[in-house]
């Protein structure tokens, strides 16, 4: 006899064959898709390429890699997926991230997510970056590289808000905020290390992560991140 199956499971089976098959809308430009961001969208973040310096750009500032600029479908896919919830678009953008993050030469790579302000990660119910580091990791190794993502920094002290602050002004209110987690400087020695970020604006934020794992004996190699703003001449 085959298994009983009550209706509140069966209501769940169907919504998740709707989910299944039903179009949603694509997180890049909105449209009708069947996957998370449709390939329009995925080709639109293009190849990975050096973030050029700016003005803005701390002394500290590692070599930085970005997809795409700040704006357009670039900047719909990092929203959606930091602040409206749309977790499943950590693994598309951490595939479209990893070869942001390789850089020339086979040895192992050691993925390293900025930290949210813990506030910050409890009101939005997961970690954005966390998240797209470890797909990241994952896609490297299905192509045969050694790569791990860890969270080795976390906020020492509480820092306000960037929105809004001037590149100045997010500078200090970084200045000293992260720190190296305890045994960080043992984990994945002789790899290579990446900073892994949604969003690069003023570059306070990474330099800030590159300090805390410098000051850690741990150095950093640069940084990859989905979207990048660029001054415009």
């Amino acid at each position: 006899m085959g298994r009983w199956i009550g209706p509140t499971r069966l209501a769940g089976l169907r919504s998740t064959l709707a989910d299944l098959v039903l179009p949603t809308p694509c997180a890049g430009c909105g449209g009708d898709s069947v996957v998370p961001i449709c390939p329009d969208c995925l080709a639109g973040l293009g190849i990975p390429r050096l973030v050029p310096p700016q003005p803005v750009h701390p002394a500290g500032l590692p070599p930085v890699r970005c997809l795409a600029e700040w704006e357009g479908i670039a900047r719909n896919l990092v929203l959606a997926h930091k602040e409206r919830g749309r977790t499943e678009l950590a693994p598309v953008l951490g595939r479209a991230l990893a070869p942001a993050v390789a850089p020339a030469g086979p040895g192992p790579l050691l993925l390293v997510p900025v930290p949210s302000r813990p506030g910050v990660r409890r009101s939005r119910g997961h970690d954005p970056v966390g998240r797209t580091a470890i797909a990241a990791a994952a896609a490297l190794r299905a192509q045969g590289r050694t790569a791990h993502a860890l969270p080795l920094l976390r906020h020492a002290r509480t820092v306000r808000d960037q929105a809004g602050l001037s590149s100045t002004q997010r500078a200090r209110n970084l200045a000293g905020a992260l720190v190296a987690r305890r045994g960080a400087s043992a984990a994945m020695p002789g790899a290579a290390v990446v900073l892994i970020d949604d969003v690069l604006t003023t570059g306070a934020t990474l330099s800030e992560a590159a300090r805390a794992l410098r000051e850690a004996g741990i150095p950093v190699l640069g940084g990859a991140v989905v979207a990048a703003v660029l001054k415009r001449a």
